[in-house]
């Protein structure tokens, strides 16, 4: 009896059928399992009344049903297991392939080895029965079908595909199960994303944020991303199996450089040159820029992110802007000249603010274990432990206020990768702070933050509010190692200068402005900070 000819019939008659056949199926038997118990029957059935001779063999089926025709049941068993495994599922970003295993693997009876053949077809319902209560034990469907999946996962199943390979590059993302995509479109998931298998991330020991180029095919019916054929390329060099050290194992040290943000060609800089004089940042250290909102952090990031490109063209600099008005991002991206953005709108959902911070800092690991020095410019830790807090907030312990505690501990482990490395290679960590604001998250977030930054850079909100550029609070910036990487005299010129702006500007609520009119007024009338500190 055909396979496709039982398809046919509805449930009702199936069990019928199967119930003529001296097997009466369970009630949470599915239709393809009563179609292929059918099967099964049928061919014992055929086996033990075949006569010794050709000439004898019946053509018509027990109980009046349809002679068999064609392959065996057993052969037609085999070959509608074909392989029709997908992919597993992608649901969070929208991009996964699904695996479903499509037919039946042998039947039940051939791994039973009963003596007389009534015996073996009295015991085949009841250990049709068995194996359903067990689980599908000995029939498919159930686990043997997951484990089947699971093995061939990393199934080559480009073997029929015809066509010229298209030329793919992008950022690996990996996925908690193992395998990974090749984000073509910047950080977040899109449809052109290459399937990376399991078996190329171990065998080339890939890690997330590792720059990729290679082929990939296009998506079957069944698939909804290309899948990657060969990879040509890692981080731009060949692509081998590289024993490279792991970020977290690097030892960190004190910055020994200094990052010097005054530009000779450009003394008109003046907020590059005010952090030098009041918080010099070295090279690989975590640096907070603390302040209300709209207190001018965006512009004071920009004008770093401009120095910092002026002076240091060995540096790679990566700028994070979160939660962002669009025209500001496209500011950000017209400042960054030789490194790149990373940035969301504020109409975009937290699970894209959380996957573009990760993936940014990622591939700034890779580049500092590959001996790169990186600076990572992020705007801001609050957006992000908001983002967090939006994402976890169904699950896990809460700070008071329903405060999720993974929406602090995360940013602060994106801020804890600010290093400088011994064997070479630095991340610097340059990110802004909100001070002040509505809700509870700000201050649990300041109060976590405290004591983690090698350097702060604090903004004032009356300088803000006053239009004067930048807003610096002049005396309450402070940078704690900058003995690491300035000599003792220019530390002592440094704090001689310092404490001379602080003492010309009184005393009460005006203190701070004054002193940062006095300090703007005096790098304003040089054209070098050296001038000032002689």
């Amino acid at each position: 009896m055909r396979r496709s000819t039982l398809q046919r019939k509805d449930r009702g008659e199936l069990n019928q059928i199967a119930t003529a056949l001296g097997a009466k199926p369970s009630s949470r038997a599915r239709k393809d399992e009563i179609i292929q118990l059918i099967i099964d029957l049928t061919a014992d059935g055929a086996r033990m009344t075949a006569p010794a001779s050709a000439e004898q063999a019946p053509d018509t089926a027990p109980n009046g049903l349809e002679a068999l025709s064609g392959p065996s049941a057993s052969q037609e068993g085999d070959a509608a297991n074909g392989d029709n495994d997908r992919r597993p599922s992608d649901a969070a970003n929208g991009d996964g392939h699904r695996r479903r295993g499509n037919g039946q693997q042998g039947a039940a009876h051939d791994r039973h080895d009963l003596g007389n053949p009534s015996e073996r077809l009295a015991a085949e319902p009841r250990d049709y029965q068995r194996s359903t209560d067990r689980g599908d034990d000995e029939i498919e469907p159930g686990n043997r079908r997951r484990k089947r999946r699971s093995r061939d996962r990393d199934r080559d199943r480009d073997e029929g595909w015809e066509g010229d390979p298209m030329a793919v590059a992008g950022r690996l993302d990996l996925r908690d199960e193992g395998y990974g995509f090749l984000r073509v479109e910047g950080c977040l998931p899109h449809r052109n994303d290459a399937y990376v298998p399991v078996k190329t991330i171990r065998q080339f020991g890939l890690r997330r944020g590792d720059q990729l180029a290679g082929t990939s095919r296009p998506a079957n019916r069944a698939e909804k991303n290309p899948a990657l054929l060969t990879l040509e390329s890692i981080n731009g060099g060949p692509a081998e199996f590289s024993d490279r050290p792991l970020f977290e194992n690097l030892t960190p040290i004190h910055a020994v450089r200094h990052l010097a943000l005054e530009q000779p060609d450009n003394p008109g800089a003046l907020s590059a040159r005010l952090v030098d004089l009041a918080a010099p940042i070295g090279v690989g250290q975590r640096v907070l820029v603390k302040g209300a909102r709209h207190s001018g952090a965006v512009q004071l990031l920009m004008s770093i992110i401009e120095a910092i490109e002026a002076n240091e063209p060995d540096i790679y600099v990566m700028a994070l802007f979160l939660d962002q008005r669009p025209e500001d991002i496209t500011e950000v991206q017209r400042c960054v000249r030789r490194g790149e953005v990373g940035a969301t709108s504020f109409d975009q959902s937290p699970d894209e603010h959380v996957q573009t911070a990760e993936m940014t800092v990622e591939r700034a690991k890779r580049l500092a274990e590959a001996g790169r020095d990186v600076v990572v410019v992020l705007d801001g830790l609050t957006s992000l432990a908001q983002a967090y807090n939006a994402v976890l907030s169904s699950a896990g312990r809460t700070h008071s206020a329903s405060v999720d505690g993974g929406a602090v501990h995360m940013p602060r482990k994106l801020f804890g990768t600010g290093r400088n490395i011994s064997d070479g290679g630095s991340l610097t960590m340059i990110a802004s702070l909100m001070t002040a604001g509505a809700g509870p998250l700000v201050s649990v977030v300041c109060d976590e933050f405290e004591g983690t930054a090698n350097t702060e850079i604090v903004l004032d909100r009356w300088a803000a509010e006053l239009d004067i550029s930048p807003a610096l609070d002049v005396g309450a910036c402070r940078s704690r190692d900058e003995s690491k990487f300035l000599d003792d005299q220019h530390v002592q010129s440094l704090q001689r200068f310092r404490r001379d702006i602080i003492d010309s500007a009184g005393e009460g609520p005006s203190a701070s402005v004054n002193a940062l009119r006095a300090a703007i007024s005096k790098v304003g009338a040089t054209s070098a900070n050296a001038e000032l500190l002689r």
